[in-house]
């Protein structure tokens, strides 16, 4: 095999298991991906894949080919990322990664500096959601965990405190259990996080009228007086509308991690946004 763009339907087909998943990640015509890979597999007298009832499935010759699709993708990816380490101007794209708690926090500082650097496209992602920094996904990102990939360039830069909080005018009852009161949890696929299993400690899983997957909707819940739940102080308690209700629990405290590529490590637009995203956390470190 002496062409990467052969090596490329493969990996996309192996990926995605379907012809059509491959076909719209390449962005091309699922017969093209059909041709494609029979003119492979003919070329090399064996087949690539085995068609299943739950999808294609490499072979062992597929596996090799894989191997080496992967091995020259990552060869390029890196090419790319080190030729970008050679800027010499603030400019370029750059892909950043946020949870969605530090929306209002960030974008405030990230509009003065995007107007100061008007030649840098910055690409906001605001989500829970984990990015893949390995797939360029992201080029930067925020991410919530308490064990960040070894693969990944890192430093932690918070430590995220939560505490129970309810709306102001909710009456809290000190001789009731707070099991009893209604509470707004996060999604199930959060139950592995710190703030999750305190919060499966605390509560009986008995009065959960709404779960959610943004820490926006957590927060707009609690204030409306759905139910209490677990909010970061930090934030929290600059919210009039809302009530600390107990003390800081350090079970469900959560670190925040400031992660990069490898590869783009000495890149000056990368360098200059995680700048200010270490900044952005030293000063509210300072003002508590």
């Amino acid at each position: 095999m002496d062409n990467w763009d052969d090596a490329r339907f493969v990996l996309a087909l192996a990926r995605t298991g379907s012809i059509r998943g491959a076909a719209r990640s390449l962005a091309v015509n699922h017969a093209t991906v059909s041709r494609r890979i029979a003119t492979l597999e003919s070329r090399l007298s064996a087949r690539l894949f085995e068609q299943t009832p739950s999808g294609y499935v490499l072979t062992a010759s597929g596996k090799i080919v894989t191997a080496a699709a992967e091995g020259v993708e990552g060869l390029l990816k890196g090419s790319e990322r080190r030729i970008e380490g050679a800027d010499v101007e603030l400019s370029g794209e750059v892909h950043l990664h946020i949870p969605d708690f530090f929306d209002d926090w960030v974008c405030e500082k990230l509009a003065i500096f995007s107007q100061q650097h008007p030649k840098l496209n910055i690409h906001l992602t605001t989500a829970v959601a984990l990015a893949d920094i390995a797939h360029r996904e992201a080029d930067i990102a925020l991410r919530v965990t308490q064990a960040p990939p070894d693969n990944m360039v890192g430093r932690k830069v918070w430590q995220l405190e939560t505490a129970i909080y309810a709306n102001i005018d909710t009456v809290i009852d000190s001789k009731k259990n707070l099991a009893d009161y209604p509470w707004i949890r996060w999604s199930s696929m959060f139950k592995h996080t710190p703030v999750e299993q305190t919060a499966d400690i605390i509560c009986d899983n008995s009065n959960i009228p709404m779960r959610v997957t943004t820490y926006k909707s957590l927060t707009n819940l609690i204030r409306n007086g759905a139910g209490i739940g677990l909010l970061s102080p930090w934030f929290a308690d600059l919210d009039p509308q809302l009530k600390r209700i107990s003390p800081i629990i350090e079970a469900a405290t959560m670190d925040i991690w400031l992660l990069i590529h490898p590869d783009l490590r000495g890149v000056r637009r990368i360098n200059a946004i995680t700048d200010l995203l270490k900044k952005l956390f030293h000063s509210k470190v300072d003002k508590v």
